[in-house]
């Protein structure tokens, strides 16, 4: 009988080492995939606060020549560059977000808008909420003259605020579209 039970505890501790080592070398990561979209570089960069809100940029992409969305195509009159990113409410209620303040700079020294078209063929919001403590993700939208090159993202929370710029990596765009 006591060796049967020892054979038996055995056996489950054996079983249990096997299904833990195959749990940890089969179970999905913790953190998540990169969401980078094709040609879209990771910005690497740091978040920033204005007012009660963090800004963080997640993905770039300039260079594009061409839009499509679901309802029409934009052709840019220099270069698009799309800027996603991510926004967090440090408040109790509900944040309002006007992206006509979020601002694009150039090398130039040239500060850009949104580009409303742009921003409205691919369905992105002009204004918008982010929900108490919550998290909103999307693309900001801008048309660079050609030759120029983006070397931040001002940001404000909202029109008391000073604006805050993020850098962003300074590179070579190829032409495409997206």
């Amino acid at each position: 009988m006591r060796t049967v039970l020892l054979s038996g505890i055995t056996g489950l501790a054996i079983g249990v080492a096997a299904t833990t080592t195959a749990a940890v070398l089969l179970w999905p990561e913790t953190s998540p995939p990169s969401q980078l979209r094709p040609l879209e570089l990771n910005p690497d960069t740091s978040a920033t606060q204005s007012g009660n809100l963090i800004f963080d940029t997640i993905g770039l992409r300039c260079g594009i020549t061409t839009i499509i969305g679901t309802h029409g195509e934009h052709r840019a009159k220099g270069r698009l560059c799309r800027v996603r990113i991510t926004i967090t409410s440090k408040d109790s209620v509900f944040g309002q977000v006007d992206n006509n303040l979020q601002q694009l700079t150039l090398d130039n020294g040239k500060a850009l808008s949104i580009d409303r078209i742009a921003t409205q063929v691919k369905r992105q919001p002009i204004t918008t909420e982010v929900a108490a403590h919550g998290q909103i993700t999307y693309d900001l939208w801008f048309d660079t003259p050609r030759g120029s090159r983006p070397t931040g993202l001002r940001v404000r929370a909202n029109d008391k605020e000073p604006p805050v710029t993020i850098p962003l990596p300074e590179r070579d765009w190829t032409e495409g579209s997206a």
